[in-house]
């Protein structure tokens, strides 16, 4: 099992080699990603949710069967995906297991149920959300690689992120605050801030700010050399500190590494 302390993460970095990643199965749910974990004596496969700094949430049922998370008396006031709100009891979940990869107390909340009716396949990502959901709160001190095309998440090591480099992957500046993982892109001339959203299942841009055609956006780096051209549907998002959002279509596409710790962003195509 790997441990993270500053010890060994000292004995890493005086090693020539890179510890081999701890790859992890994704299950791909309507286009969303779920993975396994432990928690103290209990398990679930909950979502991966990039957006606003997650850490771990997780139902009531996982808490009192863990045995290791504890519940303050803290509370978190958030709206789900559909525009609920909800206020929730904020947990540390003290032996979180990813993997092989045992990571340090992870703060987050007692997961809440969305609330509204879901059919078909929407039915079938409703129940799978109800298992909780973990974000990339709860791995600040390890990089993260998805790979939608082989259906894994790779827990690296710092040191394996930073030898990422060109010809096959380029890199971005990634900003990391209350809503999530940002980059900015451009298209049309202007400078477009997107929020990189694994629980988002289309790419979603701002009526109004760019791209108002039916036709892909031809979105670009800020050195204009890395194309994002991809189709986008318009949405409004009022009040939004972003003016799109990056989803499964951007995932599958991309092999995407978020070191959110060096704040970079990795990015190299999924080949045909």
């Amino acid at each position: 099992m790997r441990i993270f302390s500053s010890l060994i993460l000292a004995a890493a970095f005086s090693q020539a080699a890179v510890a081999a990643p701890d790859v992890v199965p994704l299950e791909l749910v309507s286009g969303i990603p779920f993975v396994d974990i432990t928690v103290g004596a209990a398990s679930s496969r909950v979502m991966f949710n990039s957006r606003a700094r997650l850490g771990v949430s997780l139902p009531a049922t996982v808490i009192a069967a863990a045995g290791s998370v504890k519940v303050t008396d803290e509370r978190k006031k958030f709206q789900d995906f559909q525009g609920q709100a909800y206020e929730v009891p904020i947990i540390v979940a003290e032996r979180l297991i990813v993997g092989s990869t045992l990571l340090a107390p992870v703060r987050g909340q007692v997961h809440a149920r969305s609330a509204g009716a879901a059919e078909g396949s929407d039915l079938e990502l409703a129940r799978a959300r109800e298992g909780g959901a973990i974000g990339l709160e709860a791995f600040t001190n390890f990089p993260l690689m998805f790979d939608y095309k082989r259906r894994t998440m790779s827990i690296l090591e710092p040191e394996a992120a930073a030898q990422l480099g060109l010809p096959e992957w380029r890199t971005l500046d990634l900003q990391y605050g209350s809503e999530g993982p940002l980059v900015t892109l451009t298209a049309e001339g202007k400078h477009l801030k997107f929020l990189l959203d694994t629980g988002s299942q289309l790419n979603l841009l701002k009526h109004g700010v760019a791209c108002n055609t039916s036709l892909a956006c031809e979105l670009r780096d800020l050195s204009g050399r890395l194309n994002f051209d991809m189709k986008i549907h318009r949405i409004k998002l009022d009040g939004a500190a972003f003016d799109g959002i990056l989803g499964a279509p951007f995932f599958r596409s991309h092999r995407v590494v978020f070191d959110v710790k060096g704040r970079k962003l990795h990015l190299a195509p999924n080949l045909p």
